[in-house]
């Protein structure tokens, strides 16, 4: 509407106000949106190119008063869909499950959030707990989480930056097999990721990434790579972690923009327009060593039980434990990779040995291993846990066994399940044989 200058309001009359000619109803011009904002009625060439899109985004709440209508407008003007595919985001509920609201005033405020927590701290939170069409119910702990993840890897950066590079230091076997996991984990993580993007799994897209990044490169990789206290650190190793770090940036960046882009930036010197958000991503993830993975896998399995091992009998960090195992070619194969002990003896401060069984017995994985401790063991708590143990693993494997043998799993299941079922069989009697083996020598 206009209004005549010079004029006020009481005074206006009917044949003073005139409809907008570039005004239309509000619901029927949405409809439009594929087309208009791609100037499709003026521009021929730009709406080639974009049209059809190929996502769009938008709550469920409205598919069919604005999505459902895009489509039948695509149809009716340019005779094809207006996108491809159409991801429909979970409605953000307060902790009462209500639909977040002005008149309701249980909307967060989104400044206030970003003051407290950081962007990528409000982003991550929000994402993380989004699973696809469902629904958050918003609670700032979600931010806090998140928060606390950007806190972790900018300390992890702080770490690779702290240390101090000498070039005539040697690259040892136990980082040279450190990073070949490490590099095979990031494609895994990567090769999972591209799924998850592909099927809009967003939030367990974050939280693959999440755990590869807090769990495997900062609580592992780095207690692994990083130098002693006092000492430098390696050309070679150090080289690879900044690259490591690079492609880490790269895959949380869409998840963390503005952390990830100054990390990217405080790794090296860069070029000016050497950024973050335009680097690219390998067109295919890389290869996974297999054999690195199921050494490495195993080593962390052992350290785990080292440290529970430590906790039970109250010993010292300091104190060195000497592992013996069974002469199984498996795990003499393992233990005889270059550099796997060297981990095993940073991580957990434990030394292996192939030999008799003697000491402490505890299961890793489907081995059995033996720890020479300077401690009495009290034989019939031992023994008690042991059968305790033994109970456990008979119903896990009757459990097991009445899966496979139900015709209607086997025929119609997925064949990878089925082998992982297998699989699980296999293991839980090789650790039923072992505990049997040590309650018998025990006794």
């Amino acid at each position: 509407m206009q209004k005549p200058s010079g004029s006020r309001v009481e005074e206006l009359k009917l044949t003073d106000l005139r409809q907008d000619d570039d005004v239309l109803d509000t619901w029927f011009s949405s409809w439009l949106w594929p087309i208009s904002v791609f100037n499709g009625w003026k521009d021929q060439k730009e709406i080639d190119y974009y049209y059809p899109t190929s996502v769009l985004v938008t709550g469920w709440d409205i598919i069919f008063l604005w999505v459902a209508r895009m489509i039948m407008a695509g149809y009716e003007w340019k005779g094809e869909k207006p996108f491809q595919s159409v991801y429909f985001t979970g409605m953000v509920r307060d902790k009462q499950r209500r639909k977040m609201s002005k008149q309701l005033g249980n909307s967060p405020d989104a400044l206030a959030l970003i003051d407290q927590f950081g962007a990528d701290g409000v982003r991550y939170g929000i994402m993380a707990s989004a699973p696809a069409g469902g629904d958050i119910l918003f609670d700032e702990k979600l931010c806090e989480l998140g928060r606390n993840f950007c806190n972790k890897v900018w300390n992890a950066l702080r770490l690779v930056k702290s240390w101090q590079v000498d070039a005539s230091l040697p690259h040892d076997d136990g980082r040279a097999l450190a990073i070949q996991w490490m590099h095979s984990r990031l494609n895994a993580v990567d090769t999972e990721l591209r799924r998850h993007y592909q099927q809009f799994r967003l939030s367990e897209g974050v939280t693959s990434l999440y755990s590869f990044v807090w769990d495997d490169f900062c609580s592992v990789f780095l207690e692994v790579i990083k130098p002693a206290y006092g000492a430098g650190a390696d050309q070679k190793s150090y080289d690879a972690t900044l690259e490591l770090f690079e492609e880490i940036c790269k895959l949380l960046h869409p998840y963390m923009p503005f952390i990830t882009e100054e990390i990217w930036h405080q790794l090296k010197d860069r070029a000016k327009g050497d950024d973050c958000m335009i680097s690219l991503i390998s067109s295919a993830p890389g290869e996974v060593e297999p054999r690195v993975m199921e050494v490495f896998d195993h080593i962390l399995t052992v350290k785990s039980s080292v440290l529970e091992l430590r906790n039970q009998h109250q010993l010292s960090p300091k104190e060195t434990i000497v592992l013996v195992f069974p002469s199984d070619p498996e795990l003499v194969t393992l233990w005889n990779t270059p550099g796997a002990e060297a981990i095993l003896h940073k991580l957990a401060n434990a030394t292996c040995a192939e030999g008799i069984g003697e000491g402490v017995s505890f299961l890793a994985g489907k081995y059995q291993y033996h720890a020479v401790l300077t401690i009495e063991v009290d034989k019939e708590a031992e023994l008690k846990r042991m059968n305790e143990e033994l109970a456990y693993y008979i119903g896990f494997v009757s459990s097991v066994e009445k899966k496979l043998s139900n015709e209607k799993f086997v025929a119609n299941a997925n064949p990878e399940v089925v082998e992982k079922e297998r699989q699980k069989k296999a293991d839980g009697e090789s650790k039923i044989e072992q505990l049997q083996k040590s309650i018998a020598s025990l006794s």
